[in-house]
């Protein structure tokens, strides 16, 4: 994790899995006691608003809307709630709420809404991984194919082995979430 700040804003480097979004709620909560609140998400750099007069809570949410009025509708659902809307990113939404001690933070009240959070990213995650099966297919074709020169052959080779790691870590990444949904059910 890397600092680069400003006068307003801080910016925050982070590596993180999908399969891992409590953690990075808990990372959040935890900077917005420190006085930085996520102003703007990033796949891997986000930037803070620092201001240490208050202090939230985050939460995110996995949904792919269509639609400016199928947004607005989701929004409210969640501004009727006392949450307020930070950003989107590739479908997930960050919300956050003023902090208050004992107060409920959650914003799933059933198991049901919860496993239907995780079966909507373990489906994104699975259709993006089998969209993956056919190019490695293809490039592992084209490797096993005439005879090239070897820049050709060695940027074949990274793309199937790139291809490769992404198809496994998105495969680790369904059957994690698996696990959340039978840890549900148990």
């Amino acid at each position: 994790m890397t600092r680069s700040s400003s006068n307003r804003f801080e910016y925050r480097t982070r590596i993180s899995f999908v399969w891992n979004y409590e953690k990075d709620e808990s990372w959040l909560t935890g900077l917005s006691a420190q006085g930085l609140h996520l102003n703007k998400p990033g796949l891997i750099r986000s930037r803070f608003e620092k201001d240490t007069s208050v202090r939230y809570v985050y939460r995110m949410d996995y949904q792919k809307i269509s639609g400016k009025e199928s947004l607005n509708e989701y929004m409210t659902l969640f501004e009727d709630s006392g949450w307020e809307h930070v950003g989107s990113l590739v479908g997930w939404h960050y919300f956050r709420k003023r902090y208050d001690e004992g107060e409920s933070y959650d914003i799933y009240t059933d198991r049901g809404s919860v496993k239907q959070l995780l079966r909507r990213v373990q489906l994104t995650l699975g259709i993006i991984g089998l969209a993956n099966v056919l190019p490695l297919i293809l490039n592992i074709n084209n490797l096993r194919s005439e005879a090239r020169s070897s820049l050709i052959e060695s940027t074949f080779t990274f793309v199937v082995v790139l291809e490769i790691v992404i198809i496994l870590l998105l495969s680790y990444g369904c059957l994690r979430f698996e696990q959340k949904i039978k840890k549900l059910d148990e």
